[in-house]
């Protein structure tokens, strides 16, 4: 048997190389004439299929047969690929068991490239795609799964276009690799291989490129995506096997803690495929079609008394696996299934996958399929699968988080999210950048907004691509700040460093995340600001596995440095005393520092490669007092006094633990670089923030406008909060907490398309929820909890005003800055944004924005008409604003060829009349657009104390917004607004009626909700409020203010059973209105 070591691997490849100089054969003048007869005999021969023919052959030209010609630039396998090539007459089968022979004998052949530097192999699959669907031998290599120095050479030796090539289903061979069901720990050795090539590739080409490593199939999936699809079958039919002969142990295990599931984030479970269809291109056996198939088979097309070498080889081939396989395994291959496959090249109509060992200890695993029919035989022992398991699992793990970290290293943002997560339905965070966040936090605030842990707020992978902080200031409020000042150790002379980041990474921890590629904190300590204690910076990164660390604070001590990481703990390998015994150490993977000060502490860092050391520059407040030259000959004398300390640690420890099993340390140490640099450069890495919050707004001295329509709005709002949460709460109530069927008693969720939304900004409550970006810019993303300019965070504020209740989805559009101040939306990722809000399933898309519709285009083409196009044609209630660009009639997306489809809304005066630059043509309503108050200014900060309401306040500190977009958002919340009375007159039904009273209002189906979304019905909703003048403006307060006043009783008067009772009757009789703007 083959070794499978390396060494083995490159010793026997040295026996066939020879010398590797050129000294092949002693006969390199007459290679060409050799090779030019040994072209004439092959032809003439056609085919090799018995033993004799290759014996003669390797007789008669055993001079060349095994050699390579340099001047030549060939060998006897290129020979053999040309030959098929260019006669029709000769079929590549009849050649097999030559080209067997000879690789058997010498694999080296492979290996070797001609003049046009292609090596057999490339050729073969150049000039037989056509007939592999796409699959080259490499394919072949893992679905089969050759002996592993065969898979390593194919590997190695494959051209980066060949490791990118995607058969008819689109998966390239690394796709075959990850989804086989059976997991040695040799299979993570090629995958780790796969990630060597594809890094190989990145530094090759100085210019970002895409490689096999990038690439989806037809389904979508990313070979990391198609891996956790395995895992989840596997795992699937690993549980029911075991759960089939031991359903007692397996009821009692029900509440625990499943060992497969993956600490790598959500896994993707996959419906299983229907059966009955079965797929053609994956046949077990083929019946003779010509005379040369019938030699090899009888009458009845079975291998009979003719069987070449080739099918002798096979069968050969087969008895030796078979008497291979682990005891107990025989009964398995009974089954008629066929064993060790690889999941994708299986029939996909097969219900279950088939499993192997996980390690060559483990016994041959098979699960029955579910739609056989024929008899199963006894299983092996279940401890056995229960240990398959458990290292099929382990391996699993190995193998996600080796892809996941290598594609974060050497990827952008963008890239990483689609190839974890795809369309990341889930929203999981792969990175947190504080971005413009206050700069001052209310600690009870931030829990608020994005969850104190994994149950609630943003979801996070535990690997995190890049954290950044700026400077941070963190207060605590009420019991937190009571319990803060009751804990606290007495503070010594001195202690006056900071904590802030402290709270931070405590919750990122409780969030889940335990690695981080690269941490940014700016803590540069100015004049008037204080830096962080070391003993701050080590308790916040001492949990965390960092591999880039960049906390910009003068004078950082190199201990606290080396205990980066101290408390993350992983399993080392057992010792050669006590091999049953494991120790736990640190799993340090700091690579990259970036310092303007360190010490001794630094060689004792195993991973790292480099240094950068910022030198104050001269026009700093703080003088130097050395000149540049000696501060440049103290650095390099640090240079070489850190590699030289490196040195001599490693040295230290490999005497003191020679008896003991190898420790972190214990690893080549190479130097490490160290970059000096002035401060000029480390104040250009500082965390782009800024502190002053974008505003499109103008602070004017006016007196407040009545603006009748928005009092009345403001007014239903307010009294709309508390009936809509008693209406669902008394609901749930009377039905146990069973809710209904259409999720009548669910919030609505509107989609705001825009350039995020400020989280802590003070008009907002908390109805925002998590979102998602497609701001991508310099290889990361900026975050949908904050605003580029502000602008979506005054249309969020708009929308809760006149619908508190509902949900707002922020969903970042990728902008730049124009040289005219003005903002461009990035069409491309517009698009995006939008399939973004389909895939969410939002009642509502709001957008406030307009991009120009080219007139001389095939729009058919274009992916943001394709897809506006797509959720017209769904009927998806759309709100979008008219530009405000004066009285021309041009066409412009959202709304496009389908004005009539949309919701276009223009700016009205608080009179009604339209604002002078929004055009009157295409308009389906106009709204209040102009002088609209948002809020107060100078209420942005977290630490300020809000306003008591009912408390007056002067003119001068509104805010005012004007534009057609402002009216867009307001008229999206009353679109929310609408729905959630008709939700809330449907619950107010079903609640009264159930409680055996008088028979309250008139049943609105229960989706009604839903109907009431619909465009048209929503449109005719809008008119029943109220008067609609001729210029499109709706007088709500007509029907509004009666239903507020209602409503206000039934607050006041809600002890009152009689009066509660009119008053949610006439309520439902309001619902009932405005559902009668659904036709049937």
């Amino acid at each position: 048997m083959a070794s499978e070591s390396e060494d083995d691997y490159d010793s026997d490849l040295d026996q066939v190389f020879g010398d590797r100089n050129g000294n092949y054969a002693e006969t390199e003048g007459n290679f060409e004439e050799r090779f030019e007869a040994v072209s004439q005999a092959i032809k003439k021969k056609e085919r090799f299929i018995k033993g004799n023919d290759i014996d003669d052959f390797f007789a008669a030209y055993r001079d060349i047969v095994g050699k390579y010609s340099s001047k030549c630039a060939k060998n006897l396998l290129h020979v053999l690929v040309e030959v098929v090539k260019h006669n029709d007459d000769i079929k590549p089968e009849d050649f097999e068991l030559l080209i067997r022979r000879l690789v058997e004998k010498y694999p080296a052949l492979l290996v070797y490239k001609n003049k046009d530097e292609h090596n057999p192999i490339f050729m073969a699959i150049r000039d037989s795609l056509h007939q592999l669907k796409g699959k080259t031998c490499l394919y072949v290599a893992l679905e089969e799964d050759f002996d592993l120095n065969t898979t390593i050479m194919l590997i190695k030796n494959a051209s980066d276009g060949v490791l990118a090539v995607q058969d008819d289903l689109g998966r390239t061979p690394m796709h075959y690799a990850v989804s086989s069901g059976k997991f040695r720990k040799t299979k993570v050795q090629l995958i780790d291989l796969f990630i060597e090539r594809d890094l190989s590739a990145i530094q090759r080409n100085p210019q970002p490129c895409k490689t096999f490593l990038d690439l989806a199939d037809k389904k979508g999936l990313s070979i990391y995506s198609a891996h956790k699809r395995t895992r989840a079958q596997v795992m699937e039919g690993l549980d029911e096997a075991v759960a089939r002969q031991h359903p007692a142990a397996e009821d009692t295990k029900r509440d625990q803690n499943d060992v497969s599931r993956s600490t790598e984030g959500p896994i993707l479970i996959v419906p299983r495929p229907q059966a009955g269809t079965g797929d053609p291109r994956h046949v077990g056996s083929v019946k003779p079609t010509d005379d040369r198939d019938r030699e090899r088979f009888d009458s009845d097309g079975r291998a009979g008394g003719g069987l070449d070498e080739r099918e002798k080889l096979r069968q050969q081939k087969k008895a030796e696996e078979a008497a291979a396989k682990p005891k107990g395994a025989e009964s398995l291959g009974k089954t008629g299934r066929p064993e060790e496959r690889d999941l994708w090249s299986r029939d996909e109509s097969q219900s279950r996958p088939t499993f192997s060992e996980p390690d060559e200890n483990a016994a041959q695993l098979a699960v029955r399929n579910s739609n056989a029919t024929r008899q199963q035989e006894p299983a092996p022992n279940t401890t056995d699968y229960a240990k398959a398991k458990i290292q099929w699992a382990k391996n699993s793990d190995k193998i996600l988080l080796s892809l996941k970290l290598h594609y974060m290293r050497t990827r952008n943002a963008e890239m990483v999210i689609l190839f974890l997560y795809g369309t990341n339905m889930d929203d999981v965070q792969i990175s947190f950048d504080y971005d413009d966040l206050p700069r001052k936090m209310l600690w009870n605030e931030f829990i608020e907004r994005f969850g104190a842990d994994t149950k609630s707020g943003l979801k996070f992978d535990n690997v995190l691509q890049y954290v950044t902080f700026p400077h941070v200031e963190v207060r605590l409020k009420g019991r937190l700040a009571d319990r803060k000042r009751d804990t606290a150790p007495v503070r010594q002379p001195g202690d006056l460093g900071r904590e802030d980041m402290k709270y931070f990474f405590d919750w990122l921890y409780k969030k889940g995340v335990r690695r981080i590629i690269k941490l940014t904190v700016e803590d540069s300590g100015d004049s008037s600001e204080k830096v962080h204690s070391d003993q701050a910076i080590q308790e916040s990164t001492e949990r965390f596995i960092i591999e880039q660390l960049d906390w910009q604070k003068m004078d950082l001590d190199p201990e606290t440095i080396l205990h980066v990481s101290s408390k993350v703990t992983e399993k080392e390998a057992p010792t050669s005393e006590k091999p049953a015994n494991t120790e736990l150490v640190p799993d340090r993977q700091l690579k990259q520092l970036s310092l303007r000060w360190s010490g001794k502490g630094l060689p004792m860092l195993p991973q790292l490669q480099r240094i950068y050391v910022f030198k104050p520059s001269s026009d700093k407040e703080v003088k130097m007092y050395d000149n540049p030259q000696w501060i440049n000959e103290k650095i390099d004398q640090f240079r070489i006094r850190l590699n030289a300390n490196r040195k001599a640690a490693q040295v230290l420890e490999l005497t003191t633990s020679r008896n003991q099993a190898p420790s972190d340390v214990s690893v080549a140490l190479g130097d490490v670089e160290v970059i000096s640099s002035n401060t000029d450069t480390y104040e250009n890495r500082k965390v782009t923030s800024h502190d002053t919050p974008h505003s499109t707004t103008q602070v004017s001295a006016k007196s407040v406008d009545s603006h009748r329509w928005l009092d009345s709005t403001l007014k239903f709002a307010g009294e709309m909060i508390p009936f809509w949460q008693n209406t669902v709460q008394d609901f749930l109530k009377s039905r146990h907490n069973q809710g209904t069927t259409e999720r009548v008693e669910d919030d609505v969720v509107l989609a705001l398309i825009d350039d995020g939304v400020d989280r802590f900004d003070k008009s907002l409550t908390n109805q925002v929820i998590e979102g998602k970006s497609f701001d991508f810019h310099n290889g990361r993303l900026r975050p949908p909890f904050s605003s580029a300019r502000g602008h979506g965070t005054v249309m969020a504020s708009m929308i809760l005003r006149v619908c508190p209740m509902a949900k707002v989805y922020p969903i970042r559009l990728k902008t730049y800055d124009k040289p005219d101040g003005k903002c461009e939306i990035d069409r491309d990722y517009a698009a995006q944004a939008i399939q973004a809000a389909l895939d969410k399933n939002a009642t509502i898309i709001s957008m406030s924005w307009t991009l120009p519709m080219a007139k001389d285009k095939n729009h058919s083409e274009d992916r943001l008409h394709a897809v506006l196009k797509d959720a017209v044609d769904k009927n998806v209630l759309m709100f979008c604003c008219a530009p405000d660009k004066g009285k021309f009639n041009e066409s412009d997306y959202p709304s496009g060829p389908w004005r009539d489809r949309f919701f276009r809304i223009g700016a009205a005066h608080a009179d009604g009349s339209i604002f002078s630059w929004t055009p009157e043509d295409g308009i389906t309503y106009v709204l209040p657009g102009v002088d609209v108050p948002k809020d107060q200014v100078g209420r942005s900060s977290s630490f300020e104390t809000p306003l008591v309401m009912g408390s007056s306040t002067r003119v001068t500190d509104f805010k005012y917004e004007t534009g057609s977009s402002v009216a867009t958002a307001l008229a999206a919340g009353l679109a929310a607004m609408i729905i959630y009375c008709v939700k809330a007159s449907i619950l107010a039904v079903k609640t009264a009626n159930q409680n055996k009273g008088p028979v309250v209002g008139i049943a609105i189906p229960d989706n009604g909700a839903n109907l009431i979304a619909d465009p048209d019905a929503m449109k005719r909703a809008f008119a029943s409020l109220g008067t609609v003048t001729s210029n499109h403006f709706v007088q709500v307060w007509e029907e509004l203010d009666e239903v507020s006043a209602t409503l206000e009783t039934l607050r006041v008067q809600s002890s009152n059973p009689e009066v509660k009772r009119n008053c949610i009757d006439s309520f439902v009789q309001f619902g009932h209105k405005l559902a009668n703007s659904i036709k049937p």
